[in-house]
C-alpha cells in the first residue's frame, strides 16, 4: 500500500486485516456476521456461492469442520472509494491444513471486493466478494 495513506485508506486495511484475522482464529460466527451484509449479499467462491448470514452460516461451519490451522497473510489491498461504495482489489495467501489427510496447502488468492456504507463514514459492509482461482505456491 502507499506510503501516504487517507484515513479511510487505513480504515479499509484495517477492516480488511481484522477480517482475515477471524478467519485465521476460526472466529465464531457470531463474530463474523457484522462484517457482510445479510440482504443483498453475493460471496462468490470457486465452491460456492453465498446469499446472505444463513448461507455464510453453512459455509462456515463446513470449511472449520474441513480445515484447521488456517492462516490468511494480506499482501495487497488496493481501493476506489466513490461515495457510500467501496471497490477492493485483495490478494491473500490461505495456508490451511486438510483434516481429511493432514496435508497443508498454500494458495494465493485475487479477490474483487465491494464494500457498502449506509451513509458516508459509517461503518462498511461487505456486499459482494469474488474469490478468484487460487494458485497453488
Amino acid at each position: 500500500m502507499p506510503s501516504e495513506q487517507t484515513g479511510s485508506d487505513r480504515e479499509i486495511a484495517a477492516f480488511v486485516q481484522r477480517w482475515y484475522d477471524l478467519l485465521s482464529e476460526h472466529a465464531p460466527v457470531e463474530a463474523l456476521l457484522p462484517f457482510v451484509a445479510d440482504k443483498g449479499l453475493v460471496m462468490a467462491f470457486p465452491e460456492r456461492t453465498l446469499y446472505g448470514h444463513a448461507d455464510f452460516l453453512d459455509w462456515y461451519t463446513a470449511v472449520g469442520g474441513a480445515y484447521t490451522d488456517q492462516s490468511h497473510t494480506v499482501e495487497k489491498v488496493t481501493q476506489q472509494e466513490d461515495g457510500t461504495r467501496i471497490a477492493l482489489d485483495v490478494t491473500v495467501v490461505w495456508t490451511a491444513k486438510s483434516t481429511a489427510d493432514g496435508t497443508v496447502s498454500s494458495f494465493r488468492i485475487n479477490q474483487k471486493w465491494q464494500l457498502e456504507r449506509s451513509t458516508p463514514g459509517a461503518r462498511p459492509l461487505i456486499v459482494d466478494y469474488r474469490v478468484g482461482e487460487p494458485a497453488a505456491i
